[in-house]
């Protein structure tokens, strides 16, 4: 069996319906997906209809729903830590606000991100802690990832990690893909779309190969 295999049947798991009530995309995350046509041949996915405007919405707040429901039972706290360059922080902030049993740390480039998106990554308090780091965002991946590979911190500490290096961000992501498939399919459209997606680095495209896999 591969890995895709592997990740579609995980996707129909029983548990994962009852965790998620078996609904359509936009209803687990409370926003809107829509698909516009702009002429007869090409359509637009909106995925910025989320809170922090970001398609990182989709991934971070699955992600932190998912967790949130494997640690009701834990006593453990789990620690997020996430490195960003702006939008995947904001996303992960509002993802993760007020989850039980999870602690969030966003480490971001000092006066590197935009102004919207600091105050989005330092205002929720509770459970979030953004830490600025006088460095680039490179610098601040090389700390998150110090941090998860840091034997004597595991030793007392449960860790992950809210970047695109999760598979929990990426298998949300994916669903769009689905759900974009789907309402072709609404309306009447049964030929193979072409995807063109925009990409930074890479975690929305593989969400898509992943997509196609399965």
């Amino acid at each position: 069996m591969s890995q895709y295999e592997d990740m579609a049947n995980f996707a129909q798991e029983p548990e994962l319906f009852s965790i998620l009530g078996a609904k359509p995309i936009s209803k687990i995350n409370y926003f809107p997906i829509p698909l516009r046509q702009l002429n007869k041949n090409l359509f637009v996915l909106e995925l910025f209809h989320g809170p922090t405007l970001a398609f990182k919405d989709v991934g971070a707040r699955f992600l932190a729903r998912l967790l949130g429901y494997f640690l009701e039972q834990s006593s453990t706290a789990l620690n997020i830590i996430v490195a960003t360059s702006g939008d995947t922080g904001s996303a992960v902030a509002s993802g993760f606000y007020k989850v039980p049993g999870i602690r969030v740390f966003i480490l971001y480039p000092q006066g590197r991100v935009s102004k919207l998106q600091e105050q989005q990554l330092t205002t929720y308090g509770h459970n979030i802690h953004a830490l600025a780091v006088q460095g680039s965002f490179d610098e601040c991946q090389a700390l998150a990832k110090a941090i998860l590979n840091t034997q004597e911190l595991k030793k007392n500490h449960q860790f992950s990690s809210a970047n695109s290096i999760n598979i929990g961000r990426l298998l949300p992501q994916s669903f769009y893909y689905f759900h974009a498939v789907a309402e072709l399919r609404r309306q009447g459209i049964t030929t193979a779309p072409v995807l063109v997606v925009p990409s930074g680095n890479f975690g929305n495209l593989t969400a898509g190969v992943i997509a196609k896999k399965m």
